[in-house]
């Protein structure tokens, strides 16, 4: 049975009181494949309580063809920021993500131990504790820490050119399994999505050698460095997902002369 994870048996930590490094907010993206509209993405990211944040996606289909034969996802993440050296950290307690595809179910829940430095993971093929390790992230808090360290290095220079020095590691726990993913610079880019035209930074998440996951990543500084587009290909088959509104976009975007 899955477990239920709910925000209110939480002992709150104890963390300072700062600004967030990426406000609440919602957001909406469209998923493309091979070009066509097949579903929808809502994205929500929102404070628990004082101190617990929640972050979570829920993909749809919106094509007959999708419905029929594709999965609707439910990926979220209940986390607190802390300040590490000048710096925010996600600091994870709960992770869930849940494929419903016709005649299969399959998920995977993670809730931390920080002080054992384990977690009780439950999935589709049974439980276990996995060993974690400091800094750790999942792959959906991955995006809010990619954002708020770009946000962190870029605040004082938004326009500076970044290079393969500036590609970044990320230990991230995934499924049942501990991970080194690699977020290559690719450089400088405009982007038009539906939600408008981009000054975006374009990188790329590199998971393993050969893996379907791996995926092109535009940031932008007006949606707080969040993802604007994602592209996953994998042989013939290529899944876009564009944004189509946020709230924090004020009127529509339009790219720099």
């Amino acid at each position: 049975m899955a477990w239920m994870i709910v925000a209110s048996g939480w002992t709150s930590p104890a963390v300072a009181e700062t600004p967030p490094p990426i406000p609440a907010h919602q957001s909406t993206y469209v998923v493309f494949y091979n070009g066509k509209a097949v579903g929808e993405i809502d994205f929500v990211l929102e404070k628990a309580n004082e101190t617990v944040w929640h972050v979570k996606t829920d993909t749809r289909a919106t094509s007959f063809l999708a419905k029929t034969l594709g999965s609707e996802i439910t990926e979220a993440s209940h986390f607190y920021w802390q300040r590490q050296n000048g710096r925010d950290q996600v600091i994870p307690l709960t992770y869930h993500h849940v494929s419903r595809e016709p005649f299969r179910t399959r998920f995977w829940q993670h809730r931390y131990d920080w002080e054992k430095e384990v977690t009780q993971t439950l999935t589709h093929q049974g439980e276990q504790t996995i060993a974690i390790r400091p800094e750790l992230v999942d792959p959906l808090t991955l995006r809010l820490q990619l954002a708020s360290d770009l946000a962190h290095d870029l605040a004082h220079n938004p326009s500076i050119g970044l290079t393969s020095r500036d590609d970044r590691n990320y230990w991230v726990l995934d499924r049942d399994d501990v991970e080194q993913q690699r977020i290559e610079v690719r450089g400088d880019d405009t982007v038009v999505v539906p939600a408008g035209c981009f000054d975006g930074k374009h990188f790329y998440r590199f998971r393993k050698e050969g893996s379907s996951r791996n995926y092109d990543l535009w940031v932008a500084q007006s949606m707080a460095w969040l993802p604007i587009k994602m592209v996953q290909t994998d042989g013939s088959r290529q899944i876009s997902i564009e944004l189509a509104s946020s709230d924090l976009l004020e009127g529509s975007a339009t790219c720099a002369e």
